[in-house]
Formats: C-alpha cells, sequence, structure tokens
C-alpha cells in the first residue's frame, strides 16, 4: 500500500503538479492539504517505539520534523497525522507582514535533483492573530512554534507571545529573504543578548535556528552564545542565499537536495565541536531515507525537511521511519 501511493504521488507530481505554473501549484496543492483527510490514514505512521527521541525534555515519538513554512492551521493539524514527529509553524513576526511580491518562489533544477528558491519575506498575519488561531489548534504531535524580527525587542515579544502555544519556541535569526535577519549572525554582541532575554522570557524549550551561509560563525560566535544563555537546541540551518532573477526580489533562499552535502558536514562539525551539550536538527536537502539515515548516524538527533514533502510527496516520512527502524534492527 505505501509503495503503491507513493508511486501515484511520484506520477501526479511529475506529470502535473511540476509543470503547472508555481503560481497555480503551491495553492492547488495547499488545498490538498486542506481538504483531503490524508491524516485519518494509518499506512503514513510507524509507531515503532525505537523511533522515540527527545529534543529539550520534550518527547517525539520519532526523528522526523516538517520545516517551517506553513501557518495555516488546518495545514499543520492534518500534518500532524502525516508521520512526523514534530510539526514547524511558519515563522510569525510581531505585526501583520505581507511579504514579498509574486514571483516569490520559483523551481529550480540542480544536478543533485529539483529544488525550490523563495523569497517569501515572512509572509504572516502578525502575533496577536496567530495566537488567536493556534488556541485552536490540536497537538497531535509536538508543534514547534518559530519567531523572528528584525529587532531584538520584537524577537523576544513573539516567542514569549507564542510559547503558551507550542511545545518548543524557535528562533529564526536565518533567513535571507529579509536582510535585517539574516544578519543576526554579523551582530554577535546584540544576538547574544537577545537570546538571553528570550530565555528569561518563557520556560518552554528554546531552538536557535542557524543559517548554513554562516558556518565559521555559528561555531564560533552564535551556538556559544546560545549555550551561554541555556539553550542548547540548534537547528542547522536554513536554505541558502542564492542570486534568482525570476524572483521579485531578484534573490531569495534555496533549499532542496543541492544543500544536503553541507549539511551532513555541518552535523558531522557541530556534534564533533559541541558533542551532547547540544541537541541537533539537521534541516537542509534531507529528501530520501538514506539521507534521514546519515545525518541520524552522523549525530543528528532530528531531521527536518519541507521540500521533500513537496517533491517527493507525504509518504516520505513513513518511508523514512520504515528505514530508520530497519537499519537498528
Amino acid at each position: 500500500m505505501v509503495r503503491a501511493a507513493d508511486s501515484l504521488y511520484r506520477v501526479l507530481y511529475g506529470g502535473i503538479l511540476s509543470r503547472l505554473p508555481e503560481g497555480i501549484a503551491v495553492p492547488l496543492g495547499q488545498w490538498g492539504l486542506r481538504l483531503l483527510p490524508l491524516d485519518l490514514l494509518p499506512f503514513f505512521r510507524n509507531r515503532d517505539p525505537r523511533l522515540a527521541t527527545s529534543l529539550g525534555g520534550v518527547r517525539l515519538a520519532n526523528p522526523l520534523i516538517l520545516s517551517s513554512m506553513y501557518y495555516d492551521t488546518t495545514i499543520l493539524r492534518r500534518a500532524m497525522g502525516l508521520g512526523f514527529g514534530a510539526v514547524t509553524a511558519k515563522s510569525i513576526t510581531l505585526m501583520p507582514r505581507p511579504g514579498h511580491p509574486p514571483p516569490n518562489l520559483v523551481r529550480i533544477d540542480t544536478p543533485e535533483g529539483p529544488g525550490l528558491v523563495n523569497c517569501n519575506g515572512f509572509h504572516n498575519p502578525g502575533l496577536a492573530a496567530y495566537r488567536a488561531a493556534l488556541a485552536h489548534l490540536p497537538h497531535r504531535v509536538p508543534l514547534i512554534v518559530s519567531a523572528t524580527g528584525e529587532s531584538a525587542e520584537d524577537i523576544v515579544a513573539v516567542a514569549e507571545g507564542l510559547a503558551p502555544f507550542g511545545d518548543l519556541v524557535e528562533i529564526n535569526i536565518s533567513s535571507p529573504n529579509t536582510k535585517l535577519v539574516y544578519a543576526w549572525s554579523e551582530r554577535p554582541e546584540e544576538l547574544a543578548a537577545m537570546l538571553r532575554a528570550a530565555r528569561k522570557a518563557t520556560d518552554k524549550p528554546l531552538i536557535v535556528k542557524v543559517s548554513p551561509d554562516f558556518r565559521r560563525m555559528n561555531e564560533e560566535t552564535t551556538i556559544p552564545a546560545a549555550l551561554d544563555a541555556g539553550i542548547s537546541i540548534i537547528n542547522c540551518g536554513n536554505t541558502r542565499r542564492l542570486d534568482e532573477p525570476r524572483l521579485s526580489q531578484k534573490s531569495g533562499g534555496l533549499s532542496g537536495p543541492a544543500l544536503f552535502p553541507q549539511t551532513l558536514d555541518n552535523v558531522r562539525r557541530l556534534r564533533d565541536r559541541f558533542g551532547s551539550r547540544i541537541d541537533l536538527i539537521a534541516t537542509g536537502g534531507i529528501d530520501s531515507p538514506d539521507k534521514a539515515l546519515q545525518v541520524l548516524a552522523a549525530g543528528a538527533t532530528a531531521c527536518a525537511y519541507f521540500t521533500g514533502f513537496i517533491t517527493r510527496g507525504p509518504l516520505l516520512a513513513r518511508r523514512m521511519l520504515d528505514a530508520i527502524v530497519k537499519a537498528h534492527r
């Protein structure tokens, strides 16, 4: 059943969805996620207890995380039934943001496989409206809420405001789509103060989401600052900045399999350098069971993906989980 359904999605994506203009394919895919009760189908899930892990003391039934891209709570509720150990909501800012105008998402073919480049610009309804929406979202699996902003005060306020509605709180300091957010790693003293303030603002486990474009700064300043602030979960990483003339901003964040070699290298480096002091989420280019196995073997506590969810389909999580269980027999 799993193999047949997976093959069907590959035909659907390769024959139809990947050929539609992005402006049609994206809303069509989101419409399907909202309306189709895929989360009720048991074959999306593997409940083997050996898959369990934890982040900051929060138990996950398995180490797979849906990365941040959706803030629609109906889609998040559906995604929670599709095999993930945790689901991440889209990054929220203090005030509503319209995001960047279209085109803000394009497909890209790389030697490693199909990817995406986006310049969404944090399109979101703002903290107050999102708190109201999250209040009605049941947590079938742990929910990671994500805070961002262009000032320390804004990030701390959003983290504090979202914390009651999430099981963990991610601080996104690494999106390449907004200049001041992307540049947080270049302001180490201000970043360290912000992380300390965020740690004081909530007792929920905090995650710092770092950029693959700032590897040296991550190792030498950002992660040590997080540890000094009492934050021990690191999401490594985010999309990689790429010039892309088709986008309205002429640049955006690349996601997809082209990122995987660097993701795997970063996991090894960070585990070697920081050892058991950090819980490590590997993000970037993980779109197959073999890649999930590689980052977990290299020292990742969990692994997260989004582009693979689109290009490989919702059954990718089940295929990954089955491979992890098989590897531990």
